[in-house]
């Protein structure tokens, strides 16, 4: 049976993933729009995943917003973990730059087991090491900025509730 403790963890991890994921979107998005990752994964798995799934192709917009929520869902969930593990290892307490450092650790962890492990194991892409380099540079990055504001996020909140 779920605490209510155990439940608000989850939430806070969960708001913070989720805003965290609307920041490193933005990183994403710049790189996109400059050319350097060409189409963002996101979009990716998500129509690899509807052309399995249905006779026919969606139009952009419904995709474009499928890979949204589903992106914003994935963060939202992965934050839920972060801060489960941050309060279960005692170290919800913390100054930013701790917080922020565990929150980037983290989502490399994220961006390892995802692009070498399950992204390509499904075959919704390459895996890092043989994908695009800006694409692969531009997770990368990405990933930190999500860890680091999802890191601060997370504490932040904490404190707060």
């Amino acid at each position: 049976m779920l605490t209510m403790k155990l439940v608000a963890t989850l939430l806070v991890g969960a708001a913070a993933g989720a805003i965290a994921t609307v920041a490193m979107s933005a990183v994403m998005l710049g790189a996109k729009r400059a050319g350097v990752s060409g189409e963002l994964p996101p979009e990716r798995i998500t129509r690899t995943a509807i052309e399995g799934l249905s006779a026919r192709p969606l139009d952009d917009h419904a995709e474009h917003a499928i890979a949204s929520v589903a992106h914003l869902a994935f963060g939202a969930l992965a934050g839920a973990v972060f801060n489960l593990l941050m309060t279960r290892e005692g170290s919800a307490r913390g100054s930013p730059a701790i917080a922020a450092s565990a929150g980037v650790i983290y989502a490399t962890g994220v961006w390892l087991v995802s692009y070498q492990g399950w992204v390509p194991g499904l075959g919704f892409m390459p895996p890092a090491s043989r994908d695009r380099r800006g694409r692969v540079a531009t997770m990368l990055v990405a990933h930190w900025v999500y860890g680091g504001a999802l890191g601060i996020l997370a504490t932040r909140i904490r404190a707060a509730v």
